[in-house]
């Protein structure tokens, strides 16, 4: 992914918009991403445990986080699954600022 749409990836996620029908619609129609480099981004987030995916269709308030990532529809039409940050407040520091970079956790995703 280039530089500068892996760190607008991270940003959606940690400006709270990151539901998956948001993401396919815009790194995926728009941008011309296949599903499959997102998905290898959000499990390498959820294994490194910064990301948890949560599935708002529970009854629990805020949602609970999904036990497999198989779980996920990767379509426009899945409004019921959104990613987070584990510690938001920290990857907000490294994302809001005037020269942001992407996290190192995330540089092996970067290409071209």
């Amino acid at each position: 992914m280039r530089e500068k749409d892996l760190l607008q990836l991270l940003t959606f996620i940690a400006e709270e918009d990151a539901q998956i029908s948001t993401i396919v619609g815009f790194f995926i129609n728009q941008l011309g991403y296949d599903v499959k480099s997102i998905n290898q981004i959000v499990n390498h987030g959820v294994t490194m445990n910064i990301f948890q995916v949560i599935d708002n269709d529970q009854d629990f308030g805020n949602g609970i986080g999904i036990q497999s990532l198989s779980e996920i529809d990767w379509s426009t039409s899945n409004v019921k699954h959104e990613i987070h940050y584990n510690d938001s407040e920290d990857y907000r520091k490294k994302l809001f600022v005037a020269n942001p970079k992407v996290p190192r956790e995330f540089t092996c995703f970067i290409k071209g």
